[in-house]
């Protein structure tokens, strides 16, 4: 499409559909004795939103046309037209997406007329846990909420906590100003895919505020270390972009992509070699290459590295670093010398899984790039989005909860992605008054006082900064469909709060973020119309000035004595669920997983070897525990599994999360050790032992889409 016809397709939608959705006096009843084919189909329009299914911040472009729902007035059921959401796709202007969109995008319109979203103000009516809700009134919702809060103000602001997502923008900045206005800490963020260990190595090394962006696309050969990028870290929209520029957008150049992961993910097997790293060994890994090109005469600016660095890794044992990380040290010797002669060699590191050491591996990749020559060149690594500075933090978030007397809950759902040894449910439990915006009673939800539900984020005003970008950049998203049930938009709510509280702060709107950026031939209406503001690179990125500490690795720590427990388990982001909060999607449901091929279910993936000493083939259940709990799962005999290592999807396994993802499945983070990372207080999820045991159940068989899996077992004929 070209820029030009976009822009007159966007151009059509300020004055259309938005306002005949919006305004009460455009209702249309029609009789539900009227048939079908008298009714007559509206236009198709399009609208410029932001995808709110993870905190990546893609830019969409949404397709309307006029529907009808049923509603009921004086006893008497009728049709109500109502603009109507049928199709979301990628907006071409937008530098992240380029009019491509994910799976879970695309499902967002069923996250909008799910059945079981919130329709108005709730109060708790039964215990706390159990998800039963009465309806309330909003003046009711928010007169008892700001009387706790009020009380809490005056006597210990310090203890209202509120979690919300790691994306930030104009909703984040509101949150912020809302809580200075209380005295109470900034907003803490759960800790699982939100990539602060990323954030905090960046800073360390370069002194960058902001998650680096790697510019694939630029490279000849690519070396990634411990991030799926093209599955569930970052920002996989634009890494699949960058990806698909790496292997075919350039005449005759064909990049080379070398993947170092402890598991199969969907980037490992996208990559042209595939390195079976043991899980945890991500720095030994890194040290070991940059020692190899050091030892070859490989790197192109060895001056470059800070002198206790560069110390630090002539220092390393090569043969040592080779054993712990389960490489051949031939083919480390052939990997860092195909790197080093590379013209455009670019290494991605990031912590798909975490674990207690992590950290030490990004900051050893940064120096590798370094040594490399791309800090701030096309092909390399580059600045973060310089709007993305300010993240939420999850430092003491645990301990934030338990000491809370007040929790309030921007969609997330602690009780889902914390272990529960963690004792996160005993602490729900004591505190004084929980909130939830939510507009889905969740695992967390269940545990609320009050729910005021939050607009959907295709009913709201938005201004949305992306996490990676290849330009400053700030997505912009106004109303264009009636909101369907009694929700407000959050601003609103904490601003009626903060009233009844009698403290003033002010919220943040798009236009009072995106005003104060725009350039003189650039309007307000314009970033609207577009969907964003997108301003041009410097023409010198900064580069980054290394600092010059000591630079150390370690063995990443495992909760659990080996005999007892002798396998390594490995839970992962799923491509469907992300953290969990796709499951109530029945289209994320149905679309098969990546390496199982399964629906409905997410198995546990075992090695072949692991899986033969046990008796175990796939479709078998299988109890795995672990010190800190115990799970049933059905179980998938990978080829591929790194051997003494099973691995799993979150996702499954909610308690509650309404009809299409209640009780199904097994949740792989309610049985790790509640381990933590120590500079970001981030989950180390990877940090867990286990064991296996086959259960003597029938075995029902995976519902898988291969049929090559299909067919084996004892439901086969394989």
């Amino acid at each position: 499409m070209e820029r030009r016809d976009f822009f007159k397709i966007l151009s059509t939608v300020s004055a259309g559909i938005a306002a005949t959705s919006c305004e009460r006096k455009s209702d249309t009843l029609i009789p539900m004795l009227v048939s079908d084919r008298e009714i007559v189909p509206g236009h198709e329009q399009w609208h410029p939103a932001i995808c709110g299914e993870c905190a990546a911040g893609c830019g969409t472009i949404v397709r309307i046309m006029e529907g009808e729902r049923i509603v009921e007035r004086g006893g008497q059921k009728f049709r109500e037209r109502i603009a109507c959401v049928k199709k979301i796709e990628g907006n071409p202007l937008d530098p992240v997406s380029g009019g491509r969109l994910c799976a879970r995008g695309q499902a967002a319109v069923q996250s909008l007329y799910n059945p079981d979203r919130v329709e108005g103000p709730r109060r708790r009516s039964g215990s706390r846990g159990r998800g039963e809700f009465s309806a309330a009134a909003w003046g009711e919702a928010l007169d008892a909420v700001a009387q706790t809060l009020g009380k809490a103000k005056s006597s210990n602001p310090g203890r209202i906590v509120l979690l919300t997502g790691s994306r930030p923008g104009a909703r984040a900045t509101t949150i912020q100003r809302f809580l200075a206005s209380l005295g109470a800490p900034p907003a803490l963020t759960c800790p699982i895919g939100n990539l602060s260990l990323e954030s905090k190595a960046a800073e360390a090394v370069f002194g960058w505020k902001g998650v680096p962006r790697y510019d694939l696309a630029g490279a000849r050969y690519a070396l990634g270390i411990g991030a799926d990028f093209l599955g569930g870290w970052a920002s996989p929209v634009y890494y699949a972009r960058q990806f698909g520029n790496f292997r075919q957008g350039r005449p005759g150049v064909r990049g080379r992509l070398v993947q170092a992961e402890s598991r199969m993910s969907i980037t490992a097997s996208s990559a042209d070699e595939w390195l079976p790293l043991r899980p945890g060994s991500e720095p030994h890994f890194i040290i070991a290459i940059t020692r190899a090109l050091l030892d070859n005469k490989l790197g192109k600016n060895p001056e470059h590295l800070p002198a206790p660095v560069l110390e630090s890794i002539q220092r390393a044992d090569l043969t040592a670093l080779a054993r712990a990380c389960g490489i051949d040290e031939k083919r480390l010797h052939r990997i860092a010398r195909e790197l080093g002669e590379s013209e455009a060699p670019l290494v991605i590191a990031g912590a798909s899984t975490v674990h207690t050491n992590s950290p030490q591996g990004l900051k050893a990749s940064h120096y590798l790039n370094a040594l490399l020559g791309n800090i701030g060149r096309p092909g390399g690594v580059l600045p973060p989005n310089p709007e993305s500075a300010n993240l939420p933090q999850t430092e003491n978030l645990v301990a934030s909860i338990k000491s809370a007397q007040i929790l309030l809950l921007d969609g997330e759902n602690p009780v889902y992605v914390l272990p529960s040894a963690s004792g996160v449910h005993q602490a729900l439990a004591g505190i004084e008054m929980i909130v939830s915006f939510g507009g889905f009673i969740d695992d967390s939800a269940a545990y609320a006082d009050w729910i005021l539900p939050d607009h959907h984020a295709l009913e709201s005003a938005a201004a949305a900064v992306p996490l990676v970008s290849p330009r400053p950049a700030i997505t912009v998203a106004m109303p264009f469909v009636r909101p369907l049930y009694d929700t407000r938009p959050i601003e609103q709510t904490l601003g009626e709060l903060a009233r009844r509280v009698n403290v003033t702060f002010e919220p943040a709107t798009p236009k009072s973020l995106i005003e104060p950026l725009l350039p003189p031939d650039q309007t307000w209406n314009d970033v609207v119309r577009l969907g964003g503001l997108w301003r041009d690179i410097p023409e010198a990125p900064e580069a980054g000035k290394l600092t010059a500490e000591k630079l150390e690795w370690s063995d990443a720590a495992f909760s659990g004595d080996s005999q007892q427990f002798p396998l390594l388990f490995q839970p992962y982001l799923s491509v469907q669920y992300d953290d969990g909060r796709g499951a109530n999607l029945p289209w994320m449901q149905e679309l098969p997983d990546p390496a199982s091929s399964a629906m409905w279910d997410l198995p546990l993936e075992i090695d072949p070897q692991t899986a033969a000493g046990l008796k175990v083939a796939t479709g078998d259940w299988v109890r795995v525990e672990s010190q800190a709990g115990s799970l049933e799962a059905l179980a998938y005999v990978h080829p591929a599994a790194v051997p003494g290592v099973v691995s799993m999807g979150i996702g499954e396994g909610h308690i509650r999360y309404g009809r299409y993802a209640s009780g199904r499945g097994a949740n792989p983070l309610s049985i790790v050790a509640p381990v933590w990372e120590e500079s970001t207080g981030s989950l180390a999820f990877g940090a867990t032992r286990v064991r296996l045991a086959r259960l003597e159940k029938k075995p029902r068989g995976l519902t898988q889409f291969s049929p090559q899996d299909r067919e084996q077992g004892p439901w086969g004929y394989r």
